[in-house]
């Protein structure tokens, strides 16, 4: 068995739970903690895997597209047009990288000192 136990607590929303040490269980059920019945974990652990299976299912079909919609080896005429291509890149970019928004504390500090 596990050393943690799931309990919710009535005045709170169902799905707001939390994860105590079996040992503490006593300190929160004095406190109006009630246990999470372990039928209701398995179920959602059962939703869980198999939404995560279904998920899983449907990203596989994706990466086999993904393979196919990639374009062939270019051919011994494409690399001249790529290398002009490449030089364009090389240039600065068409928006410059924004920095944060700098401060005037330092000028403050300044007149004050």
């Amino acid at each position: 068995m596990s050393d943690m136990i799931v309990m919710r607590h009535p005045t709170l929303p169902p799905t707001q739970e939390i994860e105590v040490p079996r040992d503490a269980m006593p300190h929160y059920t004095a406190a109006g903690w009630q246990r999470v019945p372990q039928e209701e974990l398995d179920e959602r652990a059962a939703r869980a895997a198999a939404a995560a299976a279904e998920a899983e299912k449907a990203a596989e079909p994706d990466v086999q597209e993904q393979a196919e919609l990639e374009p062939e080896q270019p051919s011994a005429a494409e690399p001249a047009d790529n290398a002009a291509a490449d030089q364009s890149d090389d240039a600065e970019p068409a928006e410059p990288k924004k920095r944060p928004a700098r401060r005037a504390k330092t000028a403050q500090m300044d007149e004050e000192n």
